[in-house]
């Protein structure tokens, strides 16, 4: 991570509206280079702030990220399980990655390093490497064993009707006739659905997939204050969906 820094004398500061805490609110805006990120982009966030008085505590810059993905699932006998697409989803896991968490803090006595006179206001500009960060789940067939009891039982009702007959006879080998349909989609029957919700667990399905991949976004929120010093925010936040 970089800092580009720009520094000139002070003009006076712009006089601005508004105010809090008996002090006048900074004035705060945000631009990024790039709006459409992928892993491997920099992201530069740039930072350009005022305030009446000239009064600042500090500015500071956060990240979080919240990966929330669906599954796309084969089978080792033809059972394919995708639980979300662009314009639906039948099951989706969230994993809180990373919570509210300080990339950059910039405290009043270097303020003076990022005026910009020109603009006649402060300017930070701050470099991001957009690169994934490891969560709870793996993009692998580990994440099987990850998931909770809630969600491993909303993926075993979807599978409960996408599952073949051979798939379904790899998991219970003496399943009974009765468990299937004789003709048509579903294969099970509603003894078989139920049998395979009530007795599929996560060790006898990780044991019969062929792929398993992710398939969602990676959100990375930016947010960013600028802090007078009776503790007036202004922030503002941008959130950047980056496809798994």
């Amino acid at each position: 991570m970089c800092l580009f820094i720009m520094s000139c004398k002070k003009n006076d500061p712009i006089s601005e509206l508004g105010n809090s805490n008996n002090e006048f609110a900074s004035q705060l805006r945000v631009t990024y280079n790039n709006t459409s990120l992928l892993f491997g982009d920099t992201l530069v966030i740039s930072a350009s702030t005022w305030q009446r008085d000239d009064k600042f505590q500090k500015v500071d810059i956060y990240e979080t990220v919240v990966e929330t993905f669906g599954l796309n699932m084969v089978l080792k006998r033809g059972t394919t399980v995708i639980t979300k697409t662009a314009d639906e989803s039948t099951l989706s896991v969230v994993d809180s990655i990373l919570k509210k968490s300080l990339m950059l803090e910039v405290k009043a006595a270097d303020m003076d390093k990022y005026w910009v006179t020109v603009s006649n206001n402060y300017v930070i500009n701050h470099q991001y490497l957009v690169k994934l960060k490891p969560g709870r789940y793996a993009n692998d067939v580990t994440l099987i064993s990850k998931l909770s009891d809630g969600d491993f039982d909303v993926l075993k009702g979807i599978l409960a009707y996408a599952i073949t007959r051979n798939d379904y006879l790899a998991f219970f080998p003496t399943a009974p006739a009765s468990d299937f349909k004789t003709s048509g989609t579903p294969v099970l029957s509603a003894a078989g659905i139920a049998n395979l919700r009530q007795n599929l667990t996560k060790t006898m399905l990780a044991g019969n997939v062929q792929t398993i991949k992710k398939v969602g976004n990676y959100g990375l929120t930016v947010d960013v204050e600028a802090i007078t010093p009776t503790n007036t925010i202004t922030p503002s936040t941008r959130t950047f969906n980056i496809p798994l």
